[in-house]
């Protein structure tokens, strides 16, 4: 193959993971791909077409951020009349911090909020202009009110009706990546796992279930925990919690 025009990166001074070790390295890019330098100077006889010195700088994949609630002046609950344009700010500005996909996350908020802003965050693919959108993370509103922190209890909803009252609450799902709830409360599982049946990933939060509640909601599909051991019951050699 004749790699003639390929412009070949040679990442200088940069910070790499390697075989479970941090160390200070050179690294070779050609087309977006790592390549082995001394298989292009003793096969090809090529130099780096352009030299870059990251001064100590880590170089990394892109982060995933599954739960940004906003940033940059944006509020993905509250400024709900300018969803469109706060959501390419805070696409564009989390690039310099190596993010490169992320889900926008709303807090429990009205039913009213979920449909109107649910239908303006659309999944989308990332580049220059802006990280990519993964789905939107829904935190609530079928969280415990007694786990609640800084979520609005007025809004706190249980599952009274199943998947029904998702629906009803949410509105189209078609958006939506995770949602984050309480498997303690009644009908949970039935939830967990017909959401999971959609492609949604589940992941418990706010909540105060034991070990077998959580275990319980694992086998029914929920494959995450929201930011852990926050807003749930503390470790204890005396009472189980959502991890023991």
């Amino acid at each position: 193959m004749n790699h003639s025009s390929d412009e070949i990166l040679q990442f200088i001074n940069c910070t790499l993971l390697r075989n479970h070790k941090i160390i200070i390295d050179d690294l070779w890019v050609r087309n977006g791909k790592i390549i082995n330098p001394e298989k292009l100077f003793f096969e090809e006889k090529c130099k780096a077409s352009k030299k870059i010195n990251c001064q100590g700088a880590l170089i990394s994949p892109g982060y995933i951020d599954v739960q940004i609630n906003g940033g940059f002046g944006t509020d993905f609950s509250y400024n709900i009349d300018d969803t469109e344009r706060g959501l390419s700010n805070v696409a564009k500005k989390i690039l310099a911090h190596g993010v490169t996909s992320f889900c926008p996350t709303l807090v429990t908020s009205s039913s009213e909020v979920y449909k109107k802003v649910l239908p303006k965050i659309q999944k989308k693919t990332g580049g220059h202009g802006g990280a990519a959108v993964l789905g939107v993370h829904l935190e609530g509103p079928f969280i415990s009110p007694d786990k609640k922190g800084a979520h609005n209890l007025n809004e706190i909803k249980d599952f009274t009706q199943g998947y029904k009252t998702v629906i009803d609450i949410y509105g189209s799902l078609e958006n939506v990546a995770i949602i984050t709830l309480a498997p303690e409360l009644p009908n949970a599982m039935e939830v967990i796992g017909l959401l999971v049946k959609k492609g949604i990933t589940v992941s418990l939060g706010h909540s105060t279930a034991d070990i077998k509640i959580g275990e319980e909601g694992a086998r029914n599909g929920a494959t995450l925990i929201t930011h852990l051991f926050n807003a749930m019951l503390p470790v204890s050699y005396f009472k189980h919690c959502l991890l023991c």
